[in-house]
């Protein structure tokens, strides 16, 4: 997460709503190997699948709260470019997602345009993996802070998933081997800006409630309006949402399905969407950076706990990208339910 010098200036988070109640692990606990911390890790991956990851006190931590800083910086740059140079980038789902998605792209529940736009930058290109996608002159520019920002946050991603694969009883290396940095994969950086709610009418949802494809999502900003489906509710119940309070120094970190399908369902992908910032933050666009970590492409979405394929059922023989493609053709063609999945609840 940014550091407590984004967050002056702000109006506050405010304290009469529903906060989610997320657990915060420590990342020094993490490399330490404290064994309490790791056992925290894994209770708040099987029960929310969110948690905030408290970057302080650790050197990599550090690093990255400096690069968060110096990202946000980038991302209103970038994101606050002229529509037509933007257009340039545009992304062409479903051949590719990386680059721009302008605002009123996709619908929200009440079949309403969304009010959000990204920017995706594809770790091949970044890595040398593959070719790196066109971008605009200040990211050119920027190409070693975010290289250094990925790599950073790849230390991270990769961390937890080996200290989940112990603590699973599995080998450290069960979830990392299939998501290696050298083979071609779909993880992406992500600049998201959601934009201001000053008027009644814009009180409403930014981005559509889902969950993650991939396997771990890191995610940076500032202002509030992410918001985590309660366990055991539906979508449509008023109650049923509760808003994450950004933290200085922390990422928000949860898991995505891939995790669930490895695991058979021991670990949990829960819904979330982007509504308005709360309070008097509603009128301030909101900016997030974000990694979001994805299988390699040729990776098998077998169950790795039951070594028979245990529920995956039809899934257990594909690769991670035909496994992609057919979650999203199900989602458009109404045939799959967005819900949460895995884990104790």
């Amino acid at each position: 997460m940014a550091s407590s010098k984004l967050f002056e200036g702000i109006p506050a988070f405010p304290d009469d709503i529903p906060i989610a109640q997320i657990s915060t692990i420590s990342l020094s606990g993490l490399r330490a190997g404290d064994a309490s911390v790791a056992e925290s890790l894994l209770s708040s991956a099987q029960n929310l699948g969110f948690f905030l990851l408290d970057l302080r006190e650790d050197d990599i931590g550090n690093n990255l709260i400096e690069e968060v800083d110096s990202l946000f910086d980038l991302s209103k740059v970038v994101m606050n470019l002229p529509s037509d140079i933007k257009q340039k980038y545009r992304n062409d789902p479903p051949r590719s997602f990386l680059g721009y998605k302008a605002q009123g792209g996709s619908k929200t529940e009440t079949m309403e345009p969304d009010r959000f736009e990204w920017f995706n930058i594809g770790q091949d290109g970044l890595t040398g993996c593959g070719t790196l996608q066109p971008l605009p002159e200040p990211m050119n520019v920027n190409l070693p802070l975010l290289k250094s920002f990925l790599e950073h946050g790849q230390d991270i991603i990769q961390m937890v998933c080996r200290i989940l694969a112990t603590q699973l009883n599995l080998p450290s290396d069960s979830f990392t081997s299939l998501q290696p940095l050298s083979k071609p994969s779909g993880t992406v950086i992500r600049f998201i800006k959601a934009y201001a709610c000053p008027s009644a009418e814009d009180l409403r949802t930014s981005m559509v409630h889902h969950t993650d494809f991939g396997t771990i999502t890191l995610l940076a900003n500032v202002v509030g309006g992410l918001q985590i489906l309660e366990p055991r509710k539906s979508t449509k119940e008023p109650d049923a949402w509760s808003w994450v309070r950004p933290q200085p120094g922390c990422l928000i970190v949860n898991l995505g399905d891939a995790m669930v399908e490895w695991t058979g369902g021991l670990l949990r992908s829960n819904v979330h969407r982007i509504r308005y910032p709360p309070g008097q933050q509603r009128f301030l666009d909101r900016y997030s950076v974000a990694i979001l970590a994805r299988p390699e492409r040729n990776a098998i979405m077998k169950d790795l706990v039951r070594q028979d394929g245990g529920s995956n059922g039809d899934n257990s023989n594909l690769t991670a990208w035909e496994w992609e493609v057919k979650k999203s053709s199900a989602l458009a063609r109404g045939e799959d339910t967005v819900e949460s999945k895995g884990g104790r609840s």
